[in-house]
């Protein structure tokens, strides 16, 4: 059986579906049908990533680098704890690019990011409700 497949229905068998948008392997396997912990992990997300995207902004407005790519490098590492695997690939071409290249070289690559972080936020969001209305009405 492909793992696509098995994924599919070992969520069914969870009774809660990710977003297509995340990676369900990973989730599945990160939270192993613990619904109230990926309610918790995603809550931690969409409090944090607002302080962690600040740090992002002020430093890229201010051209310092070797911080945006610290920065940057945090968001990376909460964007993988909702699944969001590709944008945690995106950042981290986008960390290495900030050591060789200027504010003005990153500057459509920083829109992506922007626009893509915008969009996972929106997605974490919806996910993040209904986690809590499925652990409400299951727990």
């Amino acid at each position: 059986m492909n793992k696509k497949i098995a994924v599919t229905m070992q969520n069914l068998r969870a009774g809660f579906v990710f977003d297509e948008s995340l990676n369900a392997s990973f989730l599945a396997e990160l939270f192993d049908g613990d619904t109230d912990y990926a309610e918790t992990v995603f809550e931690d997300f969409l409090r944090d990533l607002p302080v962690y995207w600040d740090r992002v902004e002020a430093a890229y407005d201010s051209k310092n680098l070797p911080v945006l790519g610290t920065s940057v490098h945090t968001c990376k590492t909460l964007f993988g704890y909702v699944g969001f695997t590709d944008l945690q690939e995106l950042c981290q071409q986008f960390e290495n690019k900030c050591s060789v290249n200027t504010a003005e070289e990153l500057r459509l690559d920083y829109i992506l990011l922007i626009q893509r972080k915008e969009r996972a936020q929106h997605i974490i969001e919806k996910e993040y409700n209904r986690l809590r209305k499925y652990n409400e009405s299951n727990g």
